[in-house]
């Protein structure tokens, strides 16, 4: 999937892309398997804007992501492990 970040024109209504899409009850997943070819616009931010965003203040751990060797992912002996790794970091 590509994007064009400041491809902006002046005829462009984000917030009724937006209502669009959420009226739609598609979601991420249903973009994803519908099978696009590039990110809607309204998804796409000028790094500009991103920099801004300050953090939520409700969270007071600082979010770890886990690491997940797939590596060996087709060894028989080692896959269940594997796929127990995945299903931990998907719930916490």
């Amino acid at each position: 999937m590509a994007a064009a970040v400041g491809a902006t024109s002046s005829t462009y209504d984000r917030m009724k892309e937006v209502k669009e899409f959420d009226e739609s009850k598609m979601g991420v997943k249903g973009l994803s398997d519908s099978g696009i070819t590039s990110i809607p616009q309204f998804f796409v931010h000028d790094p500009q804007t991103l920099s801004d965003l300050k953090p939520s203040s409700k969270r007071t751990v600082p979010a770890t992501l886990p690491t997940i060797d797939l590596t060996r992912i087709n060894s028989a002996s080692l896959r269940p492990e594997i796929v127990d790794q995945i299903k931990d970091a998907a719930k916490t």
